[in-house]
């Protein structure tokens, strides 16, 4: 049984990897960029103490804000948690610098809390959660878009049941069960569509997704979350295999 697996947009098609590998670059970018007079360890040593506030910044926005607050419309809360967050972690940037870069030893409260270094640390994070908050709404785009795609341009199986008629995906048809000559259409939703029909005619009208696997049942492979020799689980249901079908899932 074939599983369409969504498309990757990591590197080698590994989410960690791609992960170590931006964040490493991103550290050695920013090491040298922010280098004073050629010195490289006291730049290096700052980029490293900052960098898992930066690390935390990014995921925090792009696991909790945008799927819990942006894409769910809710765009005063996402704001307002966005700026609560890059000016909590513009404040800590500022502290940390003040003492592993400034040189100070010793601080007022004016001189740590002056508005523009704090405002130049809330920049620079916004900067690079902004980028990486980009790419990941850049991706999540692209994968709808190809969901859309597929669905688009899927066929419409038309069923009569009940005086009416249903318009289904085949991807909502989780089996099909045949009674004499009538034919069961099993959904997602729960529902039962009872259709005068042969269970043969109704495989004829069905993407090769779908499997007859006794001479009862279709299935549709792309449902199935077990199978033996014997039957095969779809849903809450096991659905026998007969001997004499050779159904391949």
């Amino acid at each position: 049984m074939s599983i369409e697996h969504s498309r990757s947009y990591h590197l080698f098609d590994s989410r960690i990897l791609t992960h170590v590998l931006f964040w490493l670059g991103y550290f050695i970018s920013f090491g040298l960029i922010w280098s004073r007079d050629g010195n490289y360890y006291d730049s290096f040593l700052l980029e490293f103490v900052l960098l898992p506030l930066r690390i935390s910044a990014v995921y925090l926005t792009i696991y909790v804000l945008i799927p819990r607050s942006l894409l769910q419309e809710k765009y005063l809360r996402f704001a307002l948690q966005y700026g609560l967050l890059v000016l909590v972690c513009g404040i800590l940037q500022r502290v940390i610098s003040h003492y592993f870069y400034d040189g100070n030893t010793g601080w007022t409260i004016s001189e740590l809390l002056a508005l523009w270094p704090i405002m130049r640390a809330v920049i620079l994070i916004n900067s690079t959660v902004l980028f990486v908050s980009a790419f990941k709404i850049l991706t999540l785009y692209l994968e709808e878009r190809r969901k859309n795609q597929a669905f688009s341009t899927q066929p419409v199986i038309e069923i009569k049941a009940d005086k009416r008629i249903f318009r289904l995906q085949p991807e909502q048809i989780m089996f099909i069960e045949g009674m004499g000559n009538y034919v069961t259409y099993h959904t997602t939703d729960q529902q039962k569509l009872i259709r005068y029909s042969s269970l043969k005619q109704a495989l004829n009208e069905l993407p090769s997704d779908f499997v007859r696997i006794h001479k009862s049942y279709i299935v549709n492979k792309q449902h199935v979350r077990s199978y033996n020799t014997e039957d095969v689980e779809i849903g809450e249901q096991f659905l026998p295999i007969g001997k004499s079908v050779d159904a391949v899932l």
